[in-house]
């Protein structure tokens, strides 16, 4: 099958989104698909692949996809409730709707939205693939026998509660705390990640309804041992980590001798490969 990964958004989500799209096109790749990817634009005559579509909303967008008949599917990490998009005001639920109507299928790792599309009509287009180990994720820039310079590090957005558990983290006496965000070189992360004892996966309210598996996937797989206090995950991403509340976590920087160490391998478990399987 010839598939183009159509990511749709700015560079800077480009980068925050790169673990999954680079996910999608090894894995595809290895079930023998013929593969390519471009930036804000769908290719003409192959099955494209989605990622972004809350981009696509826009009246200008949806007019071109009416008159094009381009062939596409839609891969939705974001969090879907029936009405939005991640809560967010003003969304073009309407538009979003006849993007998803449109499209062959629409596929996402996390259990918890399958609802909110089967309540919108759409049981039928909706598939579930839970995200999976790909060797690619194995980044020859962490190294974990580089000196640590940094007790925990997190990665992407502070939103919501994030900040305060942050906050709450670096007040810890002597804590040695790395936050990198969008104003960091996106490839300053395996150094970062290289230089600190422990990666953080940190809920961003008590309403998240599941568990970023992209950030816990590419720490675990390069032997960064992961504390979590995210409290719903449907889809056992959280089995490979240290899980507690934030308190936990505050209590286990507070004691020098506290250690966590990752015995299971991703490898082991399952593919991403197996789950696209299913797909396509």
């Amino acid at each position: 099958m010839k598939i183009n990964i159509a990511h749709i958004g700015s560079a800077e989500w480009f980068n925050f989104k790169a673990e999954i799209i680079y996910g999608l096109y090894h894995s595809l790749l290895k079930l023998g698909h013929d593969v390519t990817m471009t930036q804000n634009q769908f290719t003409n005559g192959v099955h494209n692949l989605v990622i972004g579509a809350d981009w696509l909303t826009d009246a200008a967008h949806l007019q071109s996809i009416r008159e094009t008949g381009v062939e596409y599917s839609i891969y939705e990490v974001e969090r879907f409730d029936g009405h939005t998009i991640n809560g967010r005001p003003g969304f073009n639920i309407d538009n979003y709707l006849e993007l998803l109507q449109r499209s062959r299928f629409i596929c996402t790792p996390y259990w918890s939205n399958l609802s909110a599309y089967a309540s919108r009509g759409l049981g039928d287009k909706i598939v579930y693939a839970p995200w999976g180990f790909y060797p690619q994720l194995i980044d020859s820039n962490i190294r974990r026998d580089a000196p640590r310079q940094f007790d925990a590090v997190f990665f992407g957005l502070l939103k919501g509660v994030r900040a305060e558990k942050v906050n709450q983290l670096a007040a810890v006496p002597g804590m040695r705390l790395k936050t990198v965000g969008a104003s960091d070189p996106h490839l300053m992360r395996g150094y970062y990640l290289s230089a600190a004892r422990y990666g953080l996966s940190l809920s961003a309210g008590d309403d998240e309804a599941f568990v970023n598996p992209f950030r816990i996937y590419l720490m675990v797989a390069n032997g960064v041992p992961v504390l979590a206090d995210n409290r719903n995950d449907d889809d056992g991403y959280l089995d490979f980590t240290a899980r507690g509340s934030i308190d936990d976590i505050v209590e286990f920087f507070m004691d020098p001798q506290s250690e966590f160490v990752v015995h299971a391998s991703l490898e082991d478990g399952r593919w991403l490969s197996e789950s696209l399987a299913e797909v396509f």
